[in-house]
């Protein structure tokens, strides 16, 4: 029980580190602009290729979903 709170940590942080990844590589893309669920069809995409995104899909959907004003907003 002496290393629970150090489990806690590490599944936290590799949580936190993999959270709607897909989601923040588009938000912060230069090169065009952030468009709704950018971030869902990026982990889609990458998913076709590496399989690995795919346990990522739900949280960018959640996080795209949250950022549609923002996505509005940026359409006007």
């Amino acid at each position: 029980m002496k290393f629970q709170p150090l489990k806690t940590l590490l599944f936290s942080t590799a949580l936190f580190t993999t959270s709607a990844c897909g989601t923040v590589v588009k938000l912060v893309d230069p090169t065009e602009p952030y468009r709704a669920y950018a971030g869902t069809k990026y982990d889609v995409e990458m998913a076709r290729r590496w399989g690995l995104p795919i346990l990522d899909l739900p949280l960018s959907f959640l996080l795209d979903t949250a950022l549609l004003p923002y996505v509005w907003s940026q359409s006007e």
